[in-house]
């Protein structure tokens, strides 16, 4: 069976006709990362600030990995963000890529801070600090104008003897980098002391955090009163037992008590020195220190009668 030209070519735009179909309805984006809803973010900075740009998504066969970028105001290239790893049964399928995991340790940490702040010299903060979710590092420096720039890390996961494949597995990876004109270390620590994890995964035994803290002994008991305390409004509250200590220290601590201006002896002012001629000098009312009245003695001249002393 012999085919003319033209039904040959016909054949021929028909399938590219097709293939170019199909190429369209499977477009996607290769990184498979995609901007989601902020409501939709694992991670949130605290209430007020910094602002919510948006929030970039990408799935994985184990994890989800979010980067919720942050406003930047500062003059140090770079954008500022709040990136949170959720490793768990993700529900992607099978046919999806599995995200590396990495151990947190320092010098992998700093690495880390140094491709995320080029060009700025980074000090690891030799500290021990603790936020709602437990410990966690950064590394703090100077950048461009002065800039203060910050890089923090983060992992949450319940202690080995605590978890197995079918309780409380499962791990959160935070980090933090943010650069700010003229902040100072602390305002910037404030971020990763108050920043909130909203997402988790939908697994029972996903539990990242651990069993809850056992309740405190003393409560209920007999004995054992639980005071309110009053925090002054702009203050940060105050832990009793640190209220206890500084109590102690001020009660060691000797004070100076001044005593009232009435308790006080009465300044003493010395008589008037007699003069050449052997007289005192002519009357004069002066009020002392105590607001006494002192009258000075009377002229002593002996053509009066007078007994001279």
């Amino acid at each position: 069976m012999r085919c003319s030209g033209k039904a040959v070519g016909f054949i021929v735009l028909a399938f590219l006709s097709l293939a170019g179909c199909t190429a369209r309805e499977g477009a996607r984006v290769p990184t498979g990362a995609a901007i989601v809803p902020t409501e939709n973010a694992l991670v949130l900075p605290p209430p007020g600030g910094p602002a919510v740009l948006n929030v970039v998504e990408r799935r994985f066969g184990n994890a989800v990995e979010q980067d919720v970028n942050l406003h930047t105001s500062a003059s140090t290239p770079g954008q500022n963000y709040l990136r949170a790893a959720f490793f768990g049964p993700t529900g992607a399928g099978l046919n999806q890529r599995t995200a590396t995991y990495s151990a947190v340790r320092a010098s992998e940490m700093m690495r880390e801070a140094r491709r995320a702040i080029p060009g700025v010299a980074l000090t690891q903060s030799p500290y021990f600090l603790q936020n709602n979710y437990g410990p966690f590092g950064y590394a703090f420096g100077r950048g461009n104008g002065g800039d203060a720039c910050l890089y923090a890390w983060q992992q949450i996961r319940p202690p080995e003897s605590q978890r197995s494949p079918l309780r409380s597995y499962g791990t959160i990876q935070a980090r933090l980098r943010y650069c700010a004109t003229g902040a100072t270390e602390n305002a910037l620590l404030a971020i990763v002391y108050g920043y909130t994890i909203s997402g988790t995964i939908g697994d029972p035994s996903w539990n990242p955090y651990g069993p809850p803290p056992a309740v405190d002994a003393g409560l209920g008991r007999t004995g054992s009163p639980v005071y309110r305390m009053e925090t002054p409004s702009g203050q940060a509250p105050v832990l009793e037992g640190e209220r206890r200590v500084e109590a102690r220290m001020q009660a060691r601590t000797p004070r100076l008590v001044e005593r009232p201006d009435a308790a006080r002896p009465a300044a003493v002012t010395p008589l008037p020195a007699p003069q050449t001629d052997g007289s005192l000098p002519g009357p004069a009312v002066s009020t002392g220190a105590a607001g006494t009245v002192l009258v000075p003695l009377p002229t002593c001249t002996p053509e009066g009668g007078t007994v001279c002393p």
